[in-house]
């Protein structure tokens, strides 16, 4: 008959079972990272864990993207769309890393959501630059995002969450379509007219089929309509987080007031 063990000792063999769980976790994000490593010398960094590695490496890339995106050159621009692909990646990346070998932290948490909100930032700065959308449409965007950023604040002073609803999900969809494929159609204008001058009559020649991608194409219509409506919606959003979590924001004013000499 198998002796009886203490709970000393099943609180050991308890550990070193868990142990042996996640063994394999370890190794598997051990091995992620040396492969990282060899391309990108911040993954030698052992002090700051894979996910917040990812994270910050998608903080450091923006300034590439921008500088090789505002580049003259096509092969410059592609390559800038081809960075912007690198830091969307690392997005989803660094969440999988986090969740799967359980390296979820409190920086993560907060520098995740802002590598992402720089990274569309610094996109749509730079599609103001190229003359591809107004400046207002930016302005009311980040006016919005800093607002809820602040109400977020708020609730999470008093414990609560605000989560996303349809109407902000809707209009971060909206953002990445105007974003990405404002960037495409820039990029392909750039290089049908380096390669192709008379590319506007050759595709007029094709049909209605080939007079709306020629449009489309020689406009900048895509990331136009797309950021207007990103704005709109934003405003709409913004408006719908504040009117639902409103009491909130009264007993802030209410609190501010009390303390106020």
């Amino acid at each position: 008959m198998k002796a009886a063990l203490g709970p000393r000792a099943e609180a050991r063999a308890g550990r070193a079972a868990a142990g042996g769980r996640t063994r394999p976790v370890r190794e598997g994000a051990r091995l992620l990272r040396r492969f990282l490593a060899l391309p990108f010398p911040l993954f030698r960094i052992h002090k700051v864990n894979l996910a917040n590695q990812l994270t910050l490496l998608r903080i450091a890339l923006l300034p590439l993207y921008a500088w090789l995106f505002l580049g003259d050159g096509v092969v410059s621009q592609w390559l800038g769309l081809g960075v912007f692909g690198i830091c969307a990646f690392t997005d989803w990346l660094d969440g999988y890393v986090a969740r799967r070998f359980r390296m979820v932290t409190n920086f993560g948490k907060v520098m995740d959501p802002l590598a992402d909100k720089l990274l569309m930032l610094t996109a749509m700065i730079l599609f103001v630059q190229l003359g591809l959308v107004p400046g207002w449409m930016i302005v009311v965007i980040w006016w919005r995002e800093l607002a809820v950023m602040g109400l977020r604040i708020l609730m999470a002073a008093r414990r609560h969450v605000l989560a996303a609803d349809a109407w902000g999900k809707a209009k971060t969809a909206l953002q990445v379509v105007a974003v990405v494929g404002g960037m495409l159609v820039y990029c392909l204008q750039n290089t049908l007219n380096a390669a192709v001058p008379d590319w506007r009559l050759r595709l007029g020649n094709l049909g209605s089929a080939g007079w709306i991608s020629a449009e489309m194409l020689d406009t900048n219509a895509v990331p136009y309509w797309a950021m207007l409506a990103s704005a709109a919606l934003a405003i709409v959003s913004g408006i719908h987080y504040f009117r639902r979590n409103w009491e909130v924001v009264c007993l802030e004013l209410e609190d501010a007031e009390r303390l106020d000499p």
